[in-house]
């Protein structure tokens, strides 16, 4: 998992030779006074999201790189296992596939490493694949801040899946495309999702 969060690191695309400032102090407020530049607060590192953070396995390769990093996950074994206090983290038990009670347009990036997939499946009587893949991109795109990216690894375990999510993140308003390492290797292959929040904010629709 390591590499693979690695991998999802370098697609995010952050400035290396000037760490990106705080996404929430980054962006212009809400009402669109005031410039991006008097909005600004010098910080190194970045902040980001990791959704479907298990243990924070991934989180530590954020940790290494100097950004700070907020991880949601069901489970609360996992995120029990992941804490640790004097790290650069925070920790949210909650379900990806609904709203995330998060602040709107914080998030200087996310990443998430084979766990997007499981929103394409029934897991209970009531769930709604299509509902729950919308919703996680809807939310998804509210967290970040305009232009920023999010990449997700995934293991798609048929067609159908990989349009539904394709399709659930351009309704949000995202765009960008399939990034596949070792195309020519079924063992080898590694599929992430990269993805560009709007410039302009998440769409407006309606629940």
């Amino acid at each position: 998992q390591e590499h693979l969060a690695k991998r999802a690191l370098q697609l995010l695309a952050l400035p290396q030779n000037a760490p990106p400032p705080v996404a929430a102090s980054r962006c212009p407020p809400e009402d669109g006074t005031g410039s991006q530049q008097e909005h600004t607060a010098k910080r190194g590192g970045a902040l980001l999201l990791d959704l479907g953070c298990g243990s924070g396995y991934s989180g530590s390769v954020l940790e290494r790189a100097g950004h700070t990093w907020i991880g949601v996950d069901i489970s609360l074994s996992m995120l029990q296992a992941a804490r640790k206090p004097s790290a650069p983290r925070d920790l949210l038990a909650a379900d990806i596939g609904c709203r995330l009670g998060l602040r709107k347009r914080i998030f200087d990036g996310a990443i998430s490493i084979s766990a997007v997939q499981w929103l394409c499946f029934v897991t209970k009587p009531d769930d709604k694949p299509e509902k729950r893949v919308s919703q996680f991109f809807r939310g998804l795109c509210a967290v970040l801040c305009p232009g920023a990216r999010a990449v997700l690894q995934l293991y798609p375990e048929q067609p159908e899946h990989m349009g539904m999510l394709r399709k659930a993140a351009l309704a949000a308003g995202f765009s960008g495309g399939l990034c596949i390492d070792y195309p020519r290797s079924e063992r080898s292959k590694k599929l992430f999702l990269v993805l560009i929040s709007p410039l302009s904010g998440p769409p407006t629709t309606s629940p």
